[in-house]
């Protein structure tokens, strides 16, 4: 694993506040040098990650076996366990834009009647649609007046996904950090990640250093993918990114991808 250099330092904006002119250029530059941005005030009220905390942590301290039959050999295959991406990684998937029907098709595997798991998670994905379709409007102001027209022709049907992902590392763990999931972009226009207060997220800079991005208070970390790379014909940096566990605590990260 690469040595982590420093912490990186992103630029964080305030979401509720119409974009002035005067923030664009910090925003282009973080957009298309890393590929990474903090944003706060973005209306996600912190009971509901409360909420969407005490839900996950449910889910995957369910047996093995039971988590399982939403694996990769049932039919849902919503969940992915444990030594398929990492040995310390496993995660659920709920897509929109249905979310409640999407976590409730998986609870009824796992034998949970109550609806409160799946009404968290409907809540949270539409609240995170809607989120992702404004940070779109925002990304696409730093191209400049003919991309920004272009949001309501090419953006406005997209859809998203959420993975909720629980990092588990051995309590015998002696290495000073181990990799919880490795190197990696999203295939998405954008990714709103929301890391718990242990952290460990790196972007790898131009220059092949890994940086800590650091949890900010009440902040979401948004991330450029590679269909936004793409789209803005290399304008945009969708960054190699990955996860680092450097405590024996598990953490939970929840990512939703938004995509054409």
């Amino acid at each position: 694993m690469s040595e982590t250099k420093t912490s990186l330092e992103l630029p964080v904006f305030d979401i509720s506040q119409p974009v002035e002119g005067s923030s664009l250029p910090s925003l282009s530059l973080a957009c298309k040098e890393w590929g990474f941005f903090h944003i706060t005030n973005h209306g996600i009220p912190k009971d509901l990650y409360r909420k969407l905390h005490s839900v996950s942590n449910q889910l995957f301290s369910l047996p093995p076996e039971l988590k399982l039959k939403l694996g990769p050999s049932s039919t849902l295959k919503t969940y992915t366990p444990h030594f398929i991406a990492s040995p310390f990684f496993e995660s659920l998937r709920v897509s929109g834009p249905d979310f409640f029907a999407s976590a409730q098709s998986s609870a009824e595997v796992l034998n949970e009647h109550s609806s409160e798991f799946s009404e968290i998670l409907r809540e949270y994905g539409n609240q995170m649609t809607k989120l992702s379709e404004r940070i779109i409007e925002i990304v696409l102001m730093c191209l400049g007046e003919d991309f920004e027209r272009k949001f309501g022709s090419q953006f406005s049907n997209c859809h998203g996904y959420l993975r909720i992902n629980n990092y588990s590392p051995f309590e015998s763990m002696k290495q000073k950090e181990v990799e919880g999931l490795g190197m990696h972009t999203d295939m998405s226009c954008i990714t709103v990640v929301y890391q718990d207060e242990i952290g460990g997220l790196q972007v790898r800079s131009k220059e092949g250093n890994w940086m800590d991005i650091n949890p900010c208070d009440d902040s979401l970390v948004v991330n450029i993918g590679d269909l936004m790379q793409a789209w803005s014909n290399g304008k945009l940096r969708s960054s190699e990114h990955q996860v680092v566990l450097k405590a024996a605590r598990e953490s939970i990260f929840a990512s939703f991808l938004l995509v054409l």
